[in-house]
């Protein structure tokens, strides 16, 4: 991947009450381009902590690299950026459903509706809706593309922003139809790890298993993410999760919080063989919660709802 093209879009200096100035996080946009395709991304950076944030809005609206003094937190598969596929990489946005519906169909209205594992959203192109002090704020809006699988008119809202090694994720979510809107929603980030046993979590949650369907069986003391012996991944899915959620890596020195409004009760953790990455996911949803009475979030007309999480990184 080539940067072919930088500018500045926001930054400079602003004097606080006490009349210190103090310098502003700057967000700049660059060009990059992989497998003959190009896309544009906003860079938010905290000069002070040395950390830059990357959007990337076209490729369904995610963060692409989160980096602390050059060191970069989030995992980037190559070359899936550029595909045309479910990105398995950033940190893609799980809308209108977490996980796999029964069958991969919603039943509305006593239709089925094909619906992919984790939603839509990620697999669109975004918007920008506005840049500046606030951060970037993208949008994504229903169509009748979007229509074909989830029969809803709807406005998305995501908003990045960087306070230090802070970044703050928030979704706003708003009906714009004239009937009750199901959903739920997550995030899937996928960090970078040295090696799966190098990995340490420290997760507080109600359950844990292996499995979303049957019962859920209580929580261990300590979470761990080991691998059965043939088998090329590792998950735990976890309810009734008591946020932040953390991992150190003794092998690169990561070390990495997520943490999440009420919004936020589940989370999972997943790994991949031969890939450097952990994946530990704020998630409001389950597998097959839209289909589900009771377990997931109805949006009346014109109603909306905002939710937001956050990640931490350092070196340890």
């Amino acid at each position: 991947m080539a940067a072919v093209r930088a500018f500045c879009a926001y930054g400079g200096l602003f004097v606080s009450n006490d009349m210190e100035v103090q310098l502003m996080n700057q967000i700049t946009t660059q060009y990059v381009t992989e497998g003959g395709a190009c896309f544009e991304q906003y860079v938010i950076t905290d000069p002070v902590a040395k950390t830059a944030l990357t959007i990337t809005p076209e490729r369904g609206g995610m963060v692409t690299g989160f980096t602390l003094d050059g060191d970069e937190y989030i995992w980037t598969r190559r070359p899936n950026f550029s595909e045309c596929n479910r990105p398995r990489f950033g940190i893609p946005v799980l809308f209108p459903n977490c996980g796999k519906p029964d069958n991969g169909v919603h039943i509305f209205n006593g239709q089925a509706y094909p619906m992919e594992i984790h939603g839509m959203a990620d697999l669109c192109p975004w918007e920008v809706e506005s840049v500046g002090p606030d951060g970037v704020t993208l949008i994504l809006e229903s169509s009748p593309l979007t229509k074909f699988l989830y029969p809803f008119d709807f406005t998305v809202l995501m908003n990045y922003n960087l306070q230090g090694n802070t970044a703050s994720l928030s979704m706003t979510v708003i009906n714009e139809g004239d009937i009750p809107m199901p959903f739920s929603f997550g995030y899937h980030p996928y960090f970078v790890a040295s090696a799966l046993e190098n990995v340490d979590f420290d997760i507080k949650c109600a359950t844990c298993s292996e499995d979303a369907k049957g019962e859920q069986p209580a929580a261990p003391e300590k979470i761990t993410l080991t691998r059965k012996e043939g088998s090329d991944n590792s998950i735990r899915l976890m309810t009734g999760v008591e946020f932040p959620m953390t991992f150190t890596d003794k092998g690169n020195g990561h070390k990495v919080t997520v943490d999440a409004d009420e919004s936020f009760t589940n989370g999972v953790l997943w790994q991949q063989d031969a890939e450097n990455f952990v994946c530990m996911e704020p998630w409001n949803g389950w597998a097959n919660s839209v289909n589900e009475e009771g377990k997931h979030e109805v949006l009346e007309p014109d109603e909306a709802m905002t939710s937001e999480w956050t990640i931490t990184i350092e070196k340890v």
